[in-house]
């Protein structure tokens, strides 16, 4: 599909244009009739359209476009498109936003009082400032962390514009790398003297391998003119991308010429040309995992791009008759680079570019055979594993993922609603990446010195409150809790642990005993003491008093009480943010305050578990404590940390850990080692990256809206708990008494999944169905998980509606 352009396309293509100079007047006048906006009207530049920004009287703004008579409707329509495109996918990325007419039209015509037709747009104005406008600040340099920043950035456009197709995307494009212009003689009369021989020997190789590799690589619409004018950014203390504009060079073409663009425009601004490339490819496979294939070609197109800067910026320079000095400026780094790059050994190029492993896209078939006789795997599962804890009653044999999806061995598509292990997302090509590149580096303990265990720990140290800032790193979430109990039995010289009643904290000797959602209550140890879960609907104190909070609290009082005439003391408080053994509660008041004033006043360590609610799923905060205005002495995480990959971690103040150090020490074979902080760096450069806590906060209230709705029509549901992207559905056979429907939970759980839709069931009475998704949930997943919910609890049999069945 790529479009050869002759030299005469070209050159009409390239020419000057006008652009048109309509009065204000009619264009506001316009605008108002035809958008249903007015407000303060300021001229911007532009050279082939006319351009203004519109601020409304509510604070919007918007970029006014009337484009000049030469301008393709086609093309219009295509960006137009591509722009909505990507909001549907991607609506967290900052591009122009298009604003349809009232008649809900793409774009309207406007007479310019000579009874000719210019076609208007109206688009969102988007904030902040260009790289290069930045650059001129920075000493034209760009960090390493920069241009892996800005790689990312393309790398997520990139993503966001597969699957977008359009007949406008198949058009003759002078900037298109794959239209063979730049082996047009003509063009050659543009290039420097001083640099000709490099670019005759480039071209000579371009247009025997290169061009003819194209056909056989990946393409799609590509942006196709990422650089230093076009990229939006906030610039302290790092340059942060914060938008993408101009989207008048889309074309058809391959990943690899589109990557190309990017690296041609910033290697520039750094020393190292190879490692400035590499920081960028790095970057961009964070969202768009590259093939040997790509990689293969890519020196060869960024050379062709930046020779491509060089002649035709030359050649309009010339026949359009403007020179400046800015542009000769660019056009000796272009020339530098085209010079520095010819000389660079392919070979060596593509080898430092080149991963470790390239991931096998989701959408190749899976080769090797699967087992699809569900019961002799469960036979075998039972030979080796004995009677091991499944899902459902016909357990899944799941066999890949990607993002919030599960594809069993037949094929089958499922919804995950359940999983937070995979925080970011099943299979994230770059955190796949990173581990696969780790893995074929280095793998080692933490006795030796690697700087990504202490990036890891200044990175989450930011996001927490002043003082928790040193950290043991180890594999699991049990291992975490069970070694903050340590130290709190350790630094307080006491034994007894308060937990709430039903809750989980793991699997070792030591948290077994505080995991009372798993084990019976009644073979708890002495020094154990649970307290009531500040359950609001179901619990001892139940309503919506002022007082509940306290009321709640006081039993951490007793209980530290009970503790002491025991012998044991009271060392820690330790209490899960989101409650999740109870259903995912949200505490009254001020339950979490007062609860850790109360335990701290009895001489205990607060202890946060932050293994179900850490790292964003709140979506007002990125650790689920920080919601109740409260300060823990120590913090544990896990699960989500390193998106499936087995790291978890606490954090405490330093005066703790260095008394703890002091009292035994500590050491994990495995916590900490090179891969695992490689792969949580990368799971924390996606959460951040992608703002995932911010689309838990937005698909989480979405979908929180549509759970309340079941209330009104399901006397099943009497309450709906939770928070963020975590929620409970609690069914009860009547709102009166509030029996648990433990069966209907049960029949629920197993037809949503006939849905394709993966929930789990949880409680002290197993009659809360636990919606619990990657934070990479859509509004889209979310709809899908409520329909399937609403048909489910619809389709209830009459027999699990009664009492009789709870």
């Amino acid at each position: 599909m790529q479009t050869k352009i002759t030299e005469t396309e070209a050159r009409a293509l390239l020419r000057s244009i006008k652009a048109p100079q309509l009065d204000l007047k009619p264009v506001a006048d316009h605008v108002l009739e035809h958008y249903g906006l007015a407000g303060e009207w300021h001229q911007l530049g532009g050279e082939r359209e006319q351009n203004y920004r519109l601020v409304t009287a509510a604070g919007e703004r918007f970029v006014v476009k009337i484009a000049s008579l030469e301008e393709d409707e086609e093309s219009l329509i295509f960006q137009a498109k591509a722009l909505e495109h990507i909001e549907r996918v991607d609506p967290a990325l900052q591009v122009p936003r298009v604003r349809r007419t009232l008649g809900s039209d793409l774009l309207s015509s406007i007479s310019d009082g000579e009874g000719r037709e210019h076609r208007l747009r109206a688009l969102s104005f988007v904030s902040g400032t260009t790289v290069m406008d930045q650059l001129g600040q920075r000493g034209f340099k760009l960090s390493t962390d920069e241009l892996l920043t800005l790689g990312a950035a393309h790398g997520r456009l990139a993503r966001a514009l597969q699957g977008f197709n359009h007949r406008g995307a198949v058009r003759p494009m002078p900037w298109d790398l794959a239209n063979g212009l730049l082996l047009g003689d003509w063009l050659r009369d543009y290039i420097p003297e001083e640099i000709r021989q490099d670019v005759d020997r480039a071209l000579e190789h371009f247009a025997g391998s290169t061009l003819a590799a194209l056909p056989r690589l990946r393409s799609q619409v590509i942006y196709n003119d990422f650089h230093e004018s076009n990229v939006l950014v906030r610039a302290e203390p790092l340059l942060e991308v914060v938008g993408v504009i101009d989207f008048g060079d889309m074309v058809y073409g391959t990943v690899a010429q589109d990557l190309a663009v990017a690296v041609a425009s910033f290697i520039h601004w750094s020393p190292e040309p190879v490692a400035a490339a590499s920081a960028i490819v790095r970057g961009y496979q964070r969202y768009m995992p590259l093939e040997a294939a790509d990689l293969a070609v890519l020196k060869d197109l960024v050379l062709a791009r930046l020779i491509l800067q060089v002649g035709l910026v030359r050649y309009q320079a010339a026949v359009n008759g403007r020179h400046d000095q800015h542009l000769d400026e660019l056009q000796t780094l272009y020339s530098a680079a085209v010079s520095r790059l010819a000389n660079i050994d392919g070979n060596a190029f593509v080898a430092s570019m080149t991963p470790s492993v390239v991931p096998t896209p989701i959408s190749s078939p899976v080769v090797e055979q699967t087992t699809t006789d569900i019961q002799a795997l469960m036979f075998r599962r039972q030979s080796v594993l004995g009677e091991a804890y499944t899902f459902y009653n016909e357990p899944l044999e799941l066999v890949r993922g990607r993002g919030t999806k599960l594809f069993d061995a037949s094929g089958t598509e499922y919804l995950d609603c359940y999983n937070n292990v995979a925080n970011v997302g099943h299979c994230h090509p770059y955190v796949v990446q990173a581990l696969a590149q780790q893995a074929a580096t280095l793998n080692t303990n933490s006795r030796y010195l690697h700087s990504e265990i202490l990036r890891l720990g200044e990175r989450l140290t930011a996001t927490l409150p002043e003082g928790l800032d040193t950290w043991i790193f180890v594999c699991t979430g049990s291992e975490a809790n069970d070694l903050a109990v340590r130290i709190a039995r350790s630094v307080t010289g006491n034994e007894g642990v308060i937990i709430t009643e039903n809750s989980y904290h793991g699997n070792t000797s030591v948290v077994a005993p505080l995991s009372l959602l798993e084990y019976d209550i009644k073979d708890k140890p002495s020094w154990v003491e649970a307290v009531p879960p500040p359950n609001v609907y179901r619990g001892i104190h139940r309503g919506d008093q002022a007082d509940l909070g306290e009321r709640y609290a006081d039993h951490v009082t007793e209980a530290a009480v009970r503790l002491r005439a025991r012998g044991s003391g009271a060392a820690a408080l330790l209490i899960d943010s989101i409650f999740d053994g109870n259903g995912a509660l949200v505490p009254p008041g001020d339950y979490m305050r007062l609860a850790f004033e109360k335990a701290s006043r009895s001489g205990a360590l607060c202890i946060a578990d932050e293994v179900q609610m850490g790292f964003g799923r709140s979506g007002t905060h990125m650790w689920g404590f920080e919601a109740f205005d409260v300060r823990p002495d120590i913090v544990t995480m896990g699960k989500p940390m390193g998106n499936g990959h087995p790291i978890a971690a606490l954090v405490t103040r330093r005066e703790i850990a260095l008394e703890f150090q002091r009292r035994t020490g500590y050491f994990n074979t495995f916590g900490g080692n090179t891969v695992s902080t490689v792969v949580a760096n990368a799971t924390l450069d996606v959460l951040q990256g992608e703002n995932l806590q911010g689309n838990a906060e937005r698909v989480g209230a979405h979908l929180k809206a549509s759970l309340d709705g079941l209330i009104g029509t399901h006397e099943l549901v009497g309450h709906i708990h939770g928070r963020g992207l975590f929620y409970g559905a609690e069914l009860v056979l009547d709102r009166t008494s509030r029996a648990p429907a433990k069966l209907a939970a049960r029949w629920v759980r197993e037809r949503m999944k006939s849905l394709g839709v993966l929930v789990a069931s949880t409680g002290p009475f197993g009659n809360i169905i636990k919606i619990r998704p990657p934070l990479a949930f859509s509004t889209a997943d979310a709809d899908r998980c409520f329909e399937a919910l609403h048909t489910a609890l619809t389709d209830v049999p009459p027999d699990l509606r009664i009492a009789n069945s709870a």
